[in-house]
């Protein structure tokens, strides 16, 4: 009985074990807490001290890799307070309260621009000793490079927010400012000190009026060669006398000027964008289409980056080739980014290929409003003849003879009167190959002439056998005469020592012989 009861209590406890691992339900895990979305004005003030350490050590290294990297938190800092109410504006303002002097010249100006300053928050007692370093650095003067990176938030929050007559105003303070300092590791931020100020005339309308300034500063960066500023500068200049519509004095400055090749690749897409619409203006298309198709290359080839610059190098490319009677490539049409802008000029195209002048001008009206928003009005009104003349090919083509009354008709000419003088114009560019009977008013076609009984192939071929053999001939002489090949053949110096050692024994030797 004594061992039963020990075995029923241990059965007992055995089952109440069992039941209480069956029934107890298992532990839930800890559900873990969403983290809070970041502060937008604690990054912002995590990123002025990140600029300005960047800054710090491109002033001491002279490294432009941290003056790329302030920079690029320029530009961080400038989305985050884009917007009109952004909690970040008050994080600049108490920024520039905290590091401009009371007696500093701009410190009212740009405290005023902005809403009132954010309290800073208090170190924590653990960070004593942070808490100390961070003390002695603000201690520290302002450096002027980050001094016009401050300055420079303020002005593009201006220009954000609509404020053009006070962005105005501080723009002139701080072309002033840059001016009278003589700072080379200022030039990297002056350039974009030039190009906002710029930014901010041409946006009220008054980019007359700053180019003064900006020839003045550009003279200066020119004796001073100080190659970021001078691209930047000369291509503020171009953009000024376009918008002017000062063609000739951009030409002139083109002619006189250099654009310096350490240059960005930005700044070079710009310049050749600039030089390609001036040099299609006076009607030197090829040059024009070279530089365009450089600018293209030069832009940025991704999909999200400068469209708006690729989209405008596009179409005044596509004019471009029409005038030199070349289509452009489908590929620029069919892109999904471009193909909604570039339908207007999709039709230009069609019309000049087709020789259609009632397309033509079906484009123009419609269209119209967007060729001059896009400066090309001029440009599209002198595919005109081209049209004309693609039509008049067409024309000679289907018909041996044809009056000209009736081929006035097929071209839909406003006068028809002009098509005898249009017609000849056409014989003697050698855009068709026919005769006019002035008597009966007829337009003669001569038949298509089979090539292969001209000269033309035989030139063809000779021109490129001569290119073979010049191919062949350079690099038979690259094989047999390598370069620096007759520098190992030249004896060095001991040897002509010994050389001459030998000599003057032997005429020893011949004159002892002689004596005896």
């Amino acid at each position: 009985p004594r061992r039963l009861g020990v075995a029923r209590s241990a059965a007992a406890d055995s089952t109440m074990v069992e039941a209480m691992d069956t029934d107890a339900p298992a532990p839930a895990p800890a559900e873990e807490e969403p983290a809070a979305p970041p502060d937008p004005a604690s990054l912002y003030r995590a990123d002025i001290r990140s600029a300005q350490a960047s800054v710090e050590r491109f002033v001491t290294s002279r490294e432009p890799r941290f003056a790329q990297a302030a920079l690029k938190l320029m530009a961080c800092l400038r989305k985050a307070g884009f917007a009109a109410a952004s909690p970040t504006q008050p994080v600049l303002a108490a920024a520039i309260a905290s590091a401009f002097g009371p007696s500093h010249p701009l410190r009212e100006r740009l405290l005023a621009a902005l809403p009132p300053p954010a309290a800073e928050p208090e170190a924590a007692d653990a960070a004593g000793a942070e808490g100390k370093e961070g003390g002695e650095a603000k201690k520290r003067p302002l450096l002027p490079e980050m001094e016009l990176i401050l300055e420079l938030l303020v002005l593009l929050a201006l220009i954000d927010g609509g404020k053009l007559p006070v962005a105005l105003s501080l723009a002139d303070a701080l072309l002033e400012r840059v001016a009278s300092w003589n700072r080379r590791t200022l030039d990297p931020f002056a350039e974009r000190a030039y190009f906002y100020s710029s930014w901010a005339y041409e946006k009220a309308g008054k980019i007359e009026a700053v180019r003064s300034r900006l020839l003045a500063a550009q003279r200066t960066s020119c004796l001073h060669h100080n190659t970021a500023c001078q691209a930047t500068l000369l291509n503020l200049l171009l953009r000024s006398y376009m918008s002017a519509k000062l063609f000739v004095q951009a030409d002139k400055l083109l002619a006189k000027s250099a654009f310096p090749e350490q240059a960005s690749n930005g700044q070079l897409a710009r310049y050749l964008y600039y030089t390609g619409r001036i040099k299609a203006l006076q009607l030197e298309y090829s040059e024009a289409h070279r530089c365009l198709l450089q600018a293209q290359r030069k832009a940025p080839q991704s999909s999200s980056k400068a469209v708006g610059f690729k989209l405008a190098a596009h179409k005044l490319g596509a004019i471009v080739q029409l005038l030199l009677g070349e289509i452009p490539e489908r590929a620029v049409f069919r892109a999904s980014s471009t193909r909604a802008p570039m339908r207007p000029y999709l039709k230009l195209v069609q019309a000049v290929r087709t020789g259609d002048l009632a397309a033509f001008r079906d484009a123009m009206a419609e269209h119209a409003a967007v060729f001059a928003a896009d400066g090309n009005a001029a440009l599209v009104l002198r595919l005109r003849q081209n049209v004309i003349r693609a039509g008049l090919r067409n024309v000679s083509l289907a018909y041996s003879r044809i009056h000209l009354s009736d081929a006035a008709a097929k071209l839909a000419l406003d006068t028809p009167g002009d098509m005898e003088s249009i017609a000849a114009k056409a014989i003697r560019d050698g855009v068709i190959d026919a005769t006019i009977d002035h008597e009966a008013g007829v337009l003669i076609s001569s038949g298509s002439a089979d090539t292969y009984s001209t000269l033309e192939p035989q030139a063809a071929y000779h021109k490129r056998i001569t290119f073979c053999l010049n191919l062949h001939n350079d690099a038979v002489k690259a094989m047999s005469y390598p370069p620096d090949a007759h520098k190992g053949d030249l004896p060095d110096a001991d040897a002509i020592k010994e050389r001459q050692r030998e000599e003057q024994e032997l005429a020893e030797a011949l004159a002892e012989e002689d004596e005896f």
